[in-house]
């Protein structure tokens, strides 16, 4: 899955969370104040994205997501990982 496909399915899910739309979502919108989600809109989205993709995100990993950004690249270590461990 590219970037511009993972970045739409967290589009998604973040609107799924919150109930709200977000035109123009760019990765470097801040997840706190750009789209003001609080700690539990945080909680909800990780879980759903680990849901999504089969994944788990260690919760020392959470301070370093504070963009969209941060989180799309979240996303493509753990992927890649997974990918990595299915292939040997």
């Amino acid at each position: 899955m590219d970037r511009q496909e993972l970045s739409a399915v967290v589009h998604e899910l973040l609107e799924k969370e919150t109930g709200e739309t977000y035109p123009g979502l760019q990765e470097s919108t801040s997840l706190r104040e750009g789209l003001n989600l609080d700690s539990l809109d945080m909680a909800g989205l990780v879980l759903h994205i680990e849901t999504r993709f089969g994944i788990q995100i260690e919760t020392e990993l959470l301070e370093d997501i504070t963009t969209v950004g941060n989180m799309l690249d979240v996303l493509d270590r753990k992927l890649a990982a997974q990918a990595g461990r299915q292939a040997a």
